[in-house]
């Protein structure tokens, strides 16, 4: 499952114009909606949609959200209540999902079966971590703080902090820059499958580890770049459909990757492509979805 599919019929992008971090938002769904959901899975591909860290947390019956949350009723039903005094109350029913942004008050009556994902976006005081990163390579964040000297040197030294605060402030895209800088860097938040293995049964899934969506792009006429957490993997260019491949589609099965491209490459060029990717920490493999 995507965010896509759980959201439907409201489409994501806009979700994320109307609602992500600023409204409630209650998706009603059907029964079966969310039978069988693979909960570790949902929540790296929530993460990788909406580019923040999500943690999988028990859904107490009130609480101010500390984080953005997002509520999936699983089985049965419950009463559920956003705001104190509530600006939306009603039953939450098997297939339903409640959105609600950080800061919010939800309280969640008895009944049912539910699980709730953490979305902890980044905040100004990441943004302030990162360009502090930037400007303290700059002379004068190296020079000393002139603490003894005359009011007027002081005045001057504070004048050049922030004179080149402001200037990193009106960089065109800095935002651009802040979230491309923390995709790249993000770290998994640890495996949970095995490692590949060339004798892997065929219903294995090869799985991404990666938190957030890959970056394939050329480095040069036969070399493609693989960029994920801090790293930049170089493969020859004509793997360059088995990583879109794997990008696009996985979770997928081993005997489907394989099936998909035979005639194209031998299996033990895909085996060891896997055996690569694995040994990186960008693949692993899990028991087949239930």
């Amino acid at each position: 499952m995507d965010l896509d599919t759980l959201l439907s019929p409201v489409p994501v992008p806009v979700f994320l114009d109307r609602y992500f971090g600023q409204s409630f938002l209650h998706v009603p769904g059907s029964p079966e909606k969310f039978a069988g959901l693979s909960v570790p899975l949902l929540a790296q591909e929530l993460e990788r949609a909406l580019e923040a860290p999500v943690h999988v947390n028990p859904a107490e019956s009130s609480i101010d959200t500390p984080h953005d949350r997002l509520l999936l009723q699983t089985e049965g039903q419950c009463d559920c209540r956003v705001g104190d005094p509530p600006v939306w109350e009603g039953v939450l029913e098997a297939g339903g999902a409640l959105y609600v942004p950080r800061g919010s008050w939800i309280g969640v009556g008895m009944g049912g079966t539910r699980v709730s994902f953490d979305i902890e976006n980044p905040t100004g005081a990441d943004l302030l971590d990162w360009i502090v990163e930037h400007v303290k390579q700059q002379q004068i964040f190296q020079s000393d703080v002139p603490r003894f000297a005359d009011p007027a040197a002081k005045a001057d030294y504070v004048t050049g902090l922030r004179k080149v605060l402001a200037r990193v402030l009106r960089t065109p895209r800095l935002l651009e820059g802040f979230r491309r800088a923390a995709n790249f860097n993000a770290q998994p938040q640890g495996a949970a499958g095995m490692p590949w293995s060339a004798s892997a049964p065929d219903d294995r899934l090869i799985s991404l580890l990666t938190p957030r969506r890959l970056r394939i792009k050329r480095a040069d006429k036969e070399t493609i770049l693989l960029v994920a957490m801090g790293k930049r993997l170089g493969f020859p260019q004509d793997a360059a459909p088995l990583l879109h491949f794997l990008s696009d589609r996985a979770p997928v099965p081993v005997a489907e990757f394989y099936r998909t491209f035979d005639g194209e490459f031998e299996r033990d060029e895909l085996s060891d492509l896997l055996s690569v990717l694995s040994k990186d920490g960008i693949i692993e493999l899990r028991e087949p979805n239930p």
